[in-house]
């Protein structure tokens, strides 16, 4: 069964009834079904439901709908027993000619609302930013960079003094190749050392233009996000004992794109773009698998002629909450424990900057016009040998079932695992409290907001549903409960002292984007306020009355984890029927890796085997214009 498919399952076939079942079935919106109508001039064809497929398709973020993935004989999810009913059903009675159908549509071509690219079908929107970024992505990677090989050689030996004749030290490789290149891409699991090594390459870089330094930006998706890149930028300058001069010339305040990019109130658009460009010489983002399509484009529409651009991140994170996949786009070819293929030049002037001239590095031809861009961190520096987080990481990452098995029979002390029963979830609800009630004790010592968010911040409960007894919805409620059972909170009211809220709707005004988590405080004077804690590190307050619409947050999903880490997280997955919908191996795979010295698991044994061997990806044409 396509994965692009429409569930059609009772009656006979005809518009209206398959209309009604589709809204019934949450499968396709009012507003779908106008907008498909409205490009196919109020015809019902085979073109209308190519473009509601197109419209369910965008909808669970794919950029694109596939035609080669969608299937021309049931393309809706008939039911096999309508059939044997005797009901003729031939939606799509050729599938050539519905292409070529398509094709002429007059709703679809350049300057169209729907745009054909190698049997892909876009909303025209989609098409351009996709194309865009292909366009923009090759032209910053040809874009020759003039340097001082041997100097760059002197300061790689510097900052990366220990050589092994037979181990290549990818972080060397990527300062060399960022180095090198107007566009780079660096990728790497957790403890990979991203951030570290992209602090040893500002160092290079503004050692090598000491004349004229440059001008850096740092961004993340999300403030969280941003404060942590900000955190280990500082951590990793102070650990490299720089230069009080060069020190200050490497930037540690991180932002987030809305910030950077400018909002404009109460509008999609923003003070920069190609028109009023930002002023840097280099960007960099990190987490950028939390980027989606759109914003990826506006912000490099912004970006000065002459200005470099480097991406960071876990290909094997999710994807973006929008639409969108572009890091794993961007990452396809790269496999763990595969050394990446650069082209016969790149290759040699590697291993001229890096090795001193060894043949570490061999240079192959490859379609992939960002071949030579590409940077592949492989080592774990947080996770040894002896790390249980890093190893069951690499299980459920590699779908390695014989390695899950090692894990789970070494007993690692940084891992807790308990299979899911009515006592092991109560258990669970239970210590999330006790893990809580350390930040609301210093609430009523009257600590300031700065140790209380921080204290919030240590732990995490994830769930991987919003709804039913293991969703976010019912287990924030009853952590709640347990808090106040304790007396540590009155949640009596719609706001208490204590109370952990997420912002759900980006509000430009204020400055409060989806993601952010705040703490409502009493004042000195007892009023309640929401406190935040932006990538500043300043504390922002707000009267409640004034939020956009938020959520309580002892407990999230692991999408909206993406981007933070806590020294200890626990995860609940739901039981195998409810597991099989929406449990995959890259949401697992994201929520191990937001702990950072304990992970605790709360599931059934084989819903984890389940996840891992099911793998999820989104539609797209980028990798394909980049060959």
């Amino acid at each position: 069964m396509s994965q692009f498919s429409l569930d059609f399952s009772q009656g006979v076939f005809d518009d209206k009834l398959f209309q009604a079942t589709l809204l019934e079935q949450n499968k396709v919106r009012e507003v779908d079904i106008a907008l498909a109508k409205l490009l196919c001039q109020g015809n019902t064809g085979d073109v209308f439901y190519l473009v509601l497929l197109l419209l369910q398709a965008e909808q669970s973020q794919h950029s694109c709908l596939v035609l080669a993935e969608v299937d021309w004989f049931n393309p809706y999810d008939l039911q096999s027993e309508l059939l044997a009913e005797g009901v003729e059903l031939t939606p799509f009675k050729d599938q050539e000619q519905t292409i070529a159908t398509l094709q002429r549509h007059p709703a679809v071509g350049e300057d169209k609302p729907l745009v054909l690219f190698e049997e892909r079908l876009y909303l025209a929107r989609l098409a351009h930013y996709e194309a865009y970024l292909a366009q923009r992505f090759t032209a910053l990677s040809n874009r020759p960079i003039a340097i001082e090989q041997e100097k760059l050689r002197d300061l790689l030996n510097r900052y990366f003094p220990e050589q092994s004749s037979e181990d290549i030290d990818w972080q060397k490789v990527a300062c060399a190749i960022a180095a090198l290149s107007a566009f780079c891409v660096i990728t790497g699991g957790p403890g990979t050392g991203k951030t570290t090594t992209v602090t040893k390459l500002l160092a290079i870089l503004q050692s090598l233009y000491q004349s004229a330094p440059l001008t850096i930006k740092l961004v993340a998706p999300t403030g969280k996000a941003a404060a942590r890149l900000s955190e280990s930028i500082i951590g990793a300058k102070g650990r490299l004992s720089l230069d009080p001069e060069l020190a200050a010339r490497i930037p540690e305040q991180a932002q987030t794109i809305h910030r950077l990019l400018g909002v404009i109130p109460n509008s999609n658009k923003y003070k920069h773009n190609a028109d009023n460009p930002l002023h840097l010489d280099l960007l960099i983002v990190d987490e950028a698998s939390m980027v989606d399509l759109s914003l990826m484009a506006k912000l490099v529409a912004a970006l000065p002629e002459g200005a470099r651009l480097y991406l960071l991140g876990d290909k094997d994170q999710l994807a973006s909450v929008d639409t969108g996949c572009i890091l794993n786009d961007l990452c396809a070819d790269l496999v763990l424990g595969k050394n990446p293929t650069y082209s016969q030049p790149r290759a040699q002037l590697l291993n001229e900057v890096c090795f001193d001239g060894c043949s570490l590095l061999s240079g192959a031809k490859s379609a992939y016009k960002l071949q030579d861009a590409m940077a592949f961190l492989q080592k774990s520096h947080r996770f040894k040998s002896d790390s249980g987080i890093g190893q069951l990481a690499l299980a459920v990452n590699n779908n390695d079932q014989s390695h899950l098995d090692w894990v789970l029979q070494r007993g690692f002390n940084e891992l807790s695992m308990f299979n899911l029963s009515n006592e092991a979830y109560l258990d669970m609800v239970e210590r999330a409290a006790s893990h809580y009630s350390r930040y609301i004790q210093a609430m009523q010592a009257h600590q300031s907001p700065e140790v209380i968010h921080g204290l919030f911040s240590e732990y995490q409960l994830l769930a991987a549903v919003r709804e039913g007894p293991y969703g976010v919805n019912e287990l924030n409620k009853r952590v709640e409960r347990k808090l106040a059972q304790h007396g540590l909170i009155y949640p009596y009211s719609r706001y208490y002292a204590g109370m952990p809220i997420m912002i759900t709707q980006n509000d430009y005004q204020l400055k409060l984007f989806n993601g952010d988590i705040g703490i409502i405080l009493p004042s000195e004077g007892g009023q309640l306020q929401a406190t935040f804690i932006d990538e500043q590190g300043f504390l922002r307050v707000f009267n409640p009355a004034r939020l956009p619409s938020h959520e309580l947050v002892y407990v999230m999903t692991i999408h909206k984890s993406q981007g933070s880490e806590f020294n200890h997280t626990a995860m609940i997955l739901p039981p195998i029927q409810r597991a099989r919908q929406g449990v995959n191996r890259q949401l697992v795979y994201t929520g191990i890796t937001r702990a950072k010295n304990h992970f605790e698991l709360v599931c059934q044994p084989q819903v984890l085997r389940l996840a891992m061997k099911k793998s999820v990806g989104r539609s797209s044409g980028l990798k394909m214009r980049l060959n």
